[in-house]
Order: C-alpha cells, then sequence, then structure tokens
C-alpha cells in the first residue's frame, strides 16, 4: 500500500512519492535526526513476505548500512516496521547511467564516459566484497550520476543487497541466472554488461554467447579480449576482482583514436536532476551467498578517475585543426549538401574500409530474428549535431540538421532492404535536385543500417592548407516503441590528408515517419539483400 504525504514510516516522514520498481517503492523523505533529505525504499510485500530473502536482508544489515565509500551512496538504516522491510539511504539529485544514454547520449557513451563508470564501480564493488557484501543487481539503472561537487562528477553505486533472486536480464550473471553459488565475480559480470550497454546501446542478449564490442564499434577491439574475460560464462575465467578489469579495460581503452588519455567525465555537461525510478525488471528472490576467494586487501579507499579537463587556455593545434575541418563540415551540412554526405556522388579515390556498425538506443536486447520494421513513406531524419561526439569526446557542433527521405522496403527469405531518395528542403513533395544516388539499407541485427559510401570533407592541412578528406558514412537506426527510428550517423576518416587518419565522428540521429511517399517521387526498387 502506498505511503502518503506526511505519513510516518521507520522514524522518516514521507515528502512525496518518487516512483516504484520491482523491488519496492521510493519516496523522498525527512528524517527529524538529520538535515539532509533521504530516501525512503520500502520493498515489496512479494520480497518482505520471502523467508529466505528476509533472512538474508536482515543479517547483512549492519554490515550493509556501515559501507562507507565515495562511490555508494550512503544507507543510514534498514530493517524492517510493520512487517515491511526497508532501506533509507542519502538522496541522490541527479540522473542515473540508463537515462545518460537516453537523454544526453541516444546512441552510445563515449569510451571514457563509460571507463570513468567502470573505474568508479569496480571500487565501489570491491569494497563491498572485501567486507562479505554482494549487490547483486548492478546495472544502469542503480548507478547514479549526481550533480557535480566542486567541478568534479561524482558516480555512486545504489541498492546494495536487495535484488531480486535472479537479477535482471541482461546484465545478471549465468551462475545468478541458474540459481548457483555467487561472489563478487557476479557483480563483475553485471558490471560488464553495464558498460556493454553504455558503449553500444544494449546490453549483451542473455543466455547468449557475448557479442564483441568491435562488431558494434570497430574502434573497441582493443577492448574486445578484456571484456570476453569479463563476461566469461564461468567465475573462474573472470577477472580476480572488478579493480583488475577496471584496470585491464583502462589499460587497453587508451588508444591513438582516443585523441586524450584521460576519461572524459560526465560532468562536461549539465545532470539533469531527476530521482532514480528504481528497478526494472522483478524476479524471484532465490540467491545462495558463498564468500568470496582469494580476494586481495584494498589498495586504498577511492579509485575516483581524474577530474575532466577543464575549459580555458590554448587548445593544441591538432584539436585546432580538427575544429576548423568540423565546423567546415557543419557549414557543408546547413548548406543542404546531401545530409552528411549519405547519398553517393563525390566519391574519392579512396577505397572503403569496413562498414562502422554503430547500435542505436535499446531498452533491453533485441531478438535480431525479429521481423523488420518497413521503411515506407516519407520520414525526417534529424542528425543532433549539438551532441555529436568527436573520437568519443563530446564536441557539439550545432546547428541540428534536418533532411526528408522518401522510402521503399522489400522483404524476402528474412532479409529486408530498403532505398531512400533525398527530399527538396522546402518542398517535401518532390525529390530534391541535384540529389545524388539513392541510399541502400539493410536490415539486420534488430536495426536499419545504411551500406557504407566513400566521399569526402573540406579540411585544413597540417600546413594550413585546404584539402579534402576521404570519409565513409554509415547511417544506423533501430525501430522504437513509439514508431520512431533512432540511432546515429558516423563518419570515419580514412586518408591522412588533414592528420585526421581513423578519427571517428558521431551523431545520434532520429527518423520519423511524416506520410506516405509523395506521387510526384519515384523511388527505385530496393536491391537483392546482401
Amino acid at each position: 500500500m502506498a505511503l502518503a504525504s506526511g505519513a510516518s514510516f521507520a522514524g522518516c516522514i514521507v515528502a512525496r512519492r518518487l516512483g516504484a520498481g520491482a523491488t519496492g517503492a521510493v519516496y523522498l523523505a525527512q528524517d527529524p535526526r538529520r538535515s539532509r533529505w533521504q530516501v525512503l525504499k520500502v520493498l515489496t510485500p512479494a520480497l518482505s513476505g520471502d523467508e529466505g530473502f528476509r533472512r538474508r536482508f536482515l543479517a547483512e544489515s549492519p554490515v550493509a548500512a556501515s559501507l562507507r565509500h565515495p562511490h555508494i551512496v550512503d544507507v543510514s538504516d534498514r530493517g524492517e516496521f510493520d512487517g515491511q522491510l526497508y532501506v533509507v539511504m542519502d538522496y541522490v539529485d541527479g540522473i542515473n547511467a540508463a537515462r545518460l544514454i537516453t537523454d544526453r547520449f541516444p546512441a552510445v557513451a563515449p569510451v571514457g564516459e563509460a571507463l570513468a563508470v567502470v573505474t568508479a564501480v569496480a571500487a565501489a564493488l570491491d569494497h563491498a566484497h572485501e567486507r562479505g557484501v554482494l549487490h547483486g543487481d548492478v546495472k544502469p539503472a542503480n548507478i547514479l550520476l549526481p550533480g557535480r561537487d566542486e567541478g568534479e562528477q561524482r558516480i555512486l553505486v545504489s541498492d546494495f543487497g536487495i535484488a531480486p533472486g535472479r537479477g535482471t536480464a541482461g546484465y545478471a550473471a549465468p551462475e545468478r541466472l541458474r540459481g548457483g553459488l555467487l561472489d563478487g565475480r557476479a557483480d563483475q559480470y553485471a558490471l560488464a554488461a553495464s558498460a556493454f550497454h553504455l558503449l553500444t546501446g544494449a546490453p549483451p542478449p542473455p543466455g547468449q554467447e557475448p557479442p564483441r564490442l568491435s562488431d558494434q564499434r570497430p574502434e573497441l577491439a582493443r577492448l574486445d579480449r578484456v571484456f570476453a574475460r569479463a563476461l566469461a560464462a564461468e567465475p573462474a575465467d573472470r577477472f580476480e576482482t572488478c579493480r583488475d578489469f577496471a584496470e585491464a579495460a583502462n589499460r587497453a581503452g587508451i588508444f591513438g583514436g582516443d585523441r586524450r588519455g584521460d576519461p572524459v567525465l560526465v560532468g562536461e555537461h549539465p545532470v539533469r536532476a531527476r530521482p532514480s525510478r528504481g528497478d526494472i525488471d522483478a524476479g524471484k528472490v532465490a540467491a545462495k551467498v558463498r564468500p568470496a576467494r582469494g580476494r586481495r586487501a584494498p589498495q586504498g579507499s577511492s579509485a575516483a578517475p581524474p577530474a575532466p579537463r577543464r575549459p580555458g587556455g590554448p587548445a593544441p593545434r591538432g584539436r585546432r585543426r580538427r575544429k576548423i575541418l568540423l565546423a567546415v563540415t557543419a557549414m557543408v551540412l546547413v548548406a543542404g549538401l546531401l545530409a552528411l554526405n549519405l547519398v553517393a556522388g563525390r566519391k574519392t579515390g579512396a577505397a572503403p574500409a569496413p562498414a562502422v556498425r554503430p547500435t542505436g538506443p535499446s531498452a533491453a536486447p533485441r531478438d535480431p530474428a525479429a521481423p523488420p520494421v518497413a521503411l515506407e513513406g516519407t520520414y525526417r531524419l534529424e542528425v543532433r549535431r549539438t551532441e555529436q561526439t568527436f573520437d568519443h569526446t563530446p564536441d557539439p557542433q550545432p546547428p541540428d540538421v534536418d533532411t526528408w527521405w522518401a522510402f521503399r522496403s522489400s522483404c524476402a527469405a528474412g532479409s529486408c532492404t530498403a532505398v531512400g531518395v533525398l527530399l527538396d528542403d522546402a518542398d517535401h513533395t518532390r525529390p530534391k535536385s541535384p540529389g545524388g544516388q539513392p541510399v541502400v539499407l539493410d536490415f539486420r541485427d534488430g536495426r536499419w543500417l545504411s551500406r557504407p559510401e566513400p566521399s569526402t570533407f573540406p579540411c585544413v592541412g597540417r600546413d594550413g592548407v585546404a584539402a579534402a578528406q576521404a570519409t565513409t558514412q554509415v547511417l544506423s537506426l533501430r525501430p522504437g516503441p513509439a514508431g520512431e527510428l533512432a540511432g546515429e550517423m558516423t563518419v570515419t576518416a580514412h586518408g591522412d590528408e588533414c592528420g585526421q587518419r581513423g578519427a571517428v565522428l558521431r551523431a545520434p540521429a532520429v527518423a520519423t515517419r511524416t506520410g506516405d511517399t509523395p506521387p510526384a517521387v519515384a523511388v527505385p526498387d530496393p536491391p537483392a539483400p546482401r
């Protein structure tokens, strides 16, 4: 039964309800003994009535409430009141990592963002494991990003020890799903799955061999081996501790394409103040916990990532050159030239590189065998240059760019292709002239993916002379629940005319259907699927 505003529960005065999830209802509350706002979480009757969960919860409460770490939300009280289990913790004004992906990075997070989260959460988990407490449900919704404190972004983990028995699908380790014995390596698996979600837009499909990061983000190939180990089906094949995983990921994640050695923390963008609404999925409590083996002593209480670079001071010459390149690119887009050159017609002599396969946002893993959503009719394609990244570093280049397209799709033997024709900017009932060649997309792995097209962008060379940069552009769009398609536009530099070889520009993209194909627009027949 929901608590009303002004109600008293376990010594707290309820101000208002913040939300509810699989594990319980969450309230903003005031504890008369403390000056700060608190969050009161009242667990569900199902959890409170589960005798095994209740015994474990009460046995762990003294230790869980005593956990003090820079990356753990402080818990002031845990216990039972009027037959209901509850937790009282600090109120965190900010967003969680799940909202970070959907609100701030609608496609994928920059690698610096993800590795900063991994480093902080790994330190928090190891701190708890060394004291005999497992989290049990590590996922983006339980990783909180409050407002900046003295210029530095904090990263906090919440909800230790109140997980449903089988955790959350997509993040739960195989041994948790099968009801096996658990140690800290189950949390390590969930942390790796959460990082995989941040980097690709969706967690690994449950019950399957984890895909490689490079299948969707080729520039992250050096992280493949690290994530394959952390996501291993058997606990013995994973890293010994979460900190070991984080250290290996950071060592592998600093590579030539990432133009700065320190992680770019989320503090470089304003945090939207929204309290987390808690869990998503429900599950039956049946976990059996065993002590972790061979844990080493903590190496300091904090493993906070480096502070972000502060703005100010002259930019390095290479970054100034890159800014000029992107500014010129933005002007080309504003002029309406081929919408990031998706359509062919400006080919260079450079050989096309392998297709970059970014992944659009997804609230849950999708079945690759699911039937595609047809691309039929007129669509508005919005490319959000204000939210773009350059080599995983936030680098907004306004304005956003809107173009209109007429699409036609065809499916046969489980494969689908679509063809798109660019429409006039002012009159969306006729094709753009000149509009270049049509764009071709294939549906695979639950999304539409354009066939890569090589083209050139103007840029400024090393000697300051105007040059042309060979690139490949790819558009990825994943069908959403409301009928929209969301993903990203990726531009990859292949030549080194301006010192940009291997650089990757990403901009979130959203396609919205606006009507049927205009009678005056002839969309060619889609080619055979690849």
